[in-house]
């Protein structure tokens, strides 16, 4: 049994790893132990920090340099200009204090270290540039990135490397909110056809060895115009963390199992997709700030889609826009299912958002008011 230690493992990790064919391979520290055979992180801070710990005890893993050539966004786009130029869209440095726009409008603005659509907007003319910019220096952005602007589905393509061979793991299509920023849901496996899949597969077989990067899990986002070419959005050294339970609901085994494989130095197995099985993640939001009264207990759920999961982002007492979530909405929770029809999983969360109501009260009801009970107002996102 391999020991993998877990630097600072979060809520989602600790629903993901709870499984038996992990719980029969692997044994999990939280802390530091003599003997650990590989190391492992999710999001981009406990990844890195499990770069660094794997680097300072000689264990497998991307290496910390390479996993931040990915993170930074810039850093990343240059080398993507350079190794795959025909999937790499323009793009310039954007100072936070740039009195002029560095490309032709409209394009998109993001820092050049953010997640989750941080600070991430589109800019149509000078004023936007201004509010743009003005709201990335009061979120304490020192480094900005200015990119064409790109249409058509975005999608994840994750995979692996391991010793220099690059091998496919599937590709998720994002359902995206009208507002073009926040997601509605995720579907795996993708509706693409094989031949634009293929593209992306050779970009990720060219660019990621040019990145540094090898021996772990990674995930690069596409824009796929109308011809099927794809666009590089960002790339990440990392699981798709969101994507684990899709991934185990299709192939029989999840993400999370393949990057403990990887994390050992061993090279996993991806099993074929099971025929006519499909899994969706929901995300249930609201898009106002409010403060959280009360959150759901998920059990009823569970009970009536079996094997579904459920992830509250939030917690009582909470102001939403404490957590790190995009410039209109605020995530409460991620819901996961997995059937054989898509318009059946839309369906089938419609009836799991029913019976897990969040309580939510707005802010401008506790500035009014200290007595809130006269305000609450029961929120199903």
């Amino acid at each position: 049994m391999k020991r993998i230690l877990l630097p600072a493992p979060t809520r989602r990790d600790l629903l993901n790893l709870d499984d038996p064919r992990i719980a029969k391979r692997y044994e999990l520290l939280e802390t530091e132990q003599p003997g650990v055979d590989g190391v492992f992180g999710s999001n981009d801070s406990t990844a890195s920090l499990a770069a660094t710990v794997a680097d300072r005890l000689g264990l497998p893993g991307p290496g910390y340099e390479a996993f931040m050539r990915c993170h930074d966004k810039l850093a990343a786009r240059i080398v993507q200009a350079r190794t795959v130029p025909e999937a790499t869209p323009d793009f310039a440095p954007l100072d936070p204090h740039a009195r002029s726009a560095p490309l032709a409008y409209p394009f998109f603005v993001k820092p050049v270290m953010g997640h989750l659509s941080q600070h991430a907007r589109r800019v149509d003319n000078d004023g936007d540039l201004r509010e743009a910019l003005g709201t990335a220096r009061a979120g304490g952005f020192s480094r900005l990135i200015a990119e064409e602007l790109l249409d058509g589905p975005l999608v994840t393509f994750e995979g692996f490397m391991h010793h220099g061979r690059m091998t496919t793991v599937g590709v998720t299509d994002a359902v995206m909110h009208e507002n073009g920023i926040s997601f509605v849901r995720f579907e795996y496996p993708t509706r693409l056809d094989p031949a634009t899949v293929r593209r992306m597969e050779t970009v990720a077989r060219r660019l990621m060895p040019a990145l540094g990067f090898d021996g772990s899990l990674f995930n690069i986002e596409f824009f796929v115009d109308a011809g099927g070419r794809p666009w590089i959005v960002e790339v990440n050294g990392r699981i798709s963390s969101q994507f684990g339970p899709l991934v185990r609901a299709v192939h029989g085994v999840s993400s999370y199992e393949l990057a403990l494989e990887l994390s050992t130095g061993r090279r996993p197995r991806v099993p074929r997709p099971r025929p006519g099985v499909v899994a969706a993640s929901f995300l249930i939001r609201t898009y106002q700030d409010a403060i959280v009264r009360s959150v759901p207990d998920p059990t009823q759920v569970l009970r009536q889609f079996p094997g579904s999961t459920i992830e509250l982002l939030v917690r009582p007492g909470q102001r939403l826009s404490e957590n790190d979530d995009d410039l209109v909405s605020h995530r409460l929770a991620v819901v996961s299912l997995a059937g054989h029809d898509r318009e059946q999983l839309v369906a089938d969360f419609h009836q799991a958002r029913a019976v897990v109501p969040f309580e939510l009260e707005p802010l401008k009801a506790v500035a009014r008011s200290r007595t809130p009970s006269s305000t609450r107002v029961r929120v199903q996102p």
